[in-house]
């Protein structure tokens, strides 16, 4: 039981200081943060991002990619998730290594999602017919919202159907 409490309390104390850093966090750090989506994106979407300090990735078109898109939440999110799910803290050594690793995950997986989401609701602002029904903003917002829980229970759906393999062979 020693255990369980140890590792919830490492845990959440590693995810609450990841958000406090990331909440103060400037554009200019979150930069390489950010990066590897937009190569990603313009190559989808046909657009070109510029760098723009105080602003962030800028496009021609007006669209900004800036912190609040930079899908920092969703990497902390995902990265809590794994680590609930998949840490085990048998080890010192063994345990960093898989955080480390937990990491890595979250970020390529961060970087997929939030990709898919800005072009998604990019795609989504260039049909008119839909700014009848819905804000472009607040589509994206909801957008966004449903592809984030569908990648987390889909991976949820990979470990744990992983994890129940192991666990009975």
């Amino acid at each position: 039981m020693n255990k369980v409490y140890q590792k919830i309390g490492f845990t959440l104390g590693l995810i609450l200081s990841l958000k406090a850093m990331y909440s103060v966090a400037t554009l200019a750090v979150l930069k390489w943060f950010m990066y590897p989506m937009i190569p990603l994106i313009s190559f989808f979407t046909k657009t070109s991002f510029e760098w723009i300090p105080d602003v962030g990735f800028s496009s021609p078109t007006g669209i900004v990619i800036e912190k609040s898109c930079a899908g920092g939440n969703f990497f902390i999110i995902c990265f809590a998730f794994l680590c609930f799910k998949l840490c085990t803290f048998q080890t010192i050594k063994n345990t960093v290594l898989r955080i480390i690793f937990l990491g890595i995950c979250s970020y390529f997986i961060m970087i997929f999602a939030n990709t898919a989401r800005i072009i998604s609701a990019m795609k989504l602002a260039e049909w008119n017919w839909t700014h009848e029904f819905i804000d472009p903003k607040n589509a994206h917002l909801a957008l966004g919202s449903i592809l984030y829980i569908f990648i987390l229970l889909t991976i949820n759906h990979l470990i744990s159907s992983k994890y129940v393999t192991i666990q009975t062979t």
